[in-house]
């Protein structure tokens, strides 16, 4: 895995541009002539997160509707304030960031950054699949300023802080996990401003339900048969109380078991012992019969083909 250096050269603007666009399209524009501009990008990739620190003079970027197509890889991108200033627009609201804020903002929705001199953030990039809560709870949260000092977003701050200065060297494996922790903290962090645990608000009994329904899928991922009926008979409820005690978590039981199944070859795909496993048995391992499909749901939630995300991880190393 590759650390960000700790000097990296400055860019001129179109190679800055061509940079900030690497995942998503966007429009960028600085406040004086290009030749006066002065940013950098650093990255790195742990598991499924990117990790992106960006410096720059004062200038925008921007994500308009033209640019938003139904096959982009949508995804969450999770920002800490880190030097200068800048105002973030989504969905109507106006989130005006100092060092130690946070936002969250959504590709899949037009938006724009406004940055003052001497900016520089650090931006935690993942899919949207992978945050288990209501995205209609979440679309409220988009473009609000939220203190690094408060909450259980005092622990994201000092993580995205400590990553983005310098991950160091690390192993694939240990990259997945630091990645896993960035989701967790971010998704309950969230979770905690929304009132609600990970846990939901049900009652004891239905807590009880879900947690053996969350075991029982993750201990049959490799039936390809694996399905709502499946589960639901093993735990004598409809299918109809099963969907919608998931749909309280603002996710179906086919997305969980979509998600835990992907997020099982992730691993699998980075593990020195399973190099040499090709990546179908991989897929058939954790129930994806189709190796197609399988490839398709993989590039949609991590924006790499299986293979790609292989070879990624080999390099890195």
């Amino acid at each position: 895995m590759g650390a960000p250096t700790a000097t990296p050269s400055a860019l001129e603007f179109e190679d800055w541009h061509d940079q900030v666009c690497r995942l998503v399209p966007l429009k960028a524009g600085c406040a004086d002539d290009t030749a006066a501009f002065a940013g950098t990008v650093e990255s790195t990739t742990l598991g499924s997160v990117l990790l992106t620190t960006v410096s720059a003079s004062e200038g925008f970027v921007e994500r308009t509707r033209r640019q938003i197509r139904s096959d982009d890889v949508a995804v969450y991108k999770f920002g800490l304030q880190v030097g200068g200033t800048c105002v973030l627009e989504q969905d109507g609201r106006q989130a005006f960031l100092k060092p130690g804020d946070l936002a969250i903002y959504d590709t899949s929705r037009p938006y724009r950054i406004s940055l003052a001199e001497d900016f520089r953030m650090t931006v935690a990039i993942f899919s949207r699949e992978l945050v288990q809560l209501p995205r209609a709870d979440l679309a409220e949260a988009t473009a609000v300023r939220f203190p690094g000092s408060t909450g259980m977003f005092s622990l994201v701050a000092p993580l995205l802080a400590g990553l983005g200065r310098d991950v160091g060297p690390a192993t694939t494996f240990t990259a997945n996990h630091l990645g896993d922790a960035v989701v967790d903290l971010t998704t309950a962090a969230f979770a905690q401003l929304m009132q609600r645990s990970v846990d939901g608000e049900s009652s004891a009994s239905q807590q009880a339900l879900l947690a053996g329904a969350t075991k029982f899928i993750d201990e049959h991922l490799h039936d390809p048969d694996l399905s709502t009926q499946l589960i639901a008979d093993a735990h004598f409820v409809s299918t109809r109380h099963l969907q919608k005690l998931f749909e309280s978590q603002g996710t179906s039981v086919a997305a969980r078991i979509r998600t835990r199944r992907l997020e099982r070859c992730r691993h699998d795909l980075t593990a020195p012992q399973h190099r040499h496993v090709p990546i179908a048995a991989i897929g058939r391992r954790w129930g994806f019969s189709d190796a197609a499909h399988f490839s398709r749901l993989f590039r949609s939630t991590y924006g790499r083909s299986p293979r790609e995300y292989r070879r990624d991880s080999v390099l890195a190393e």
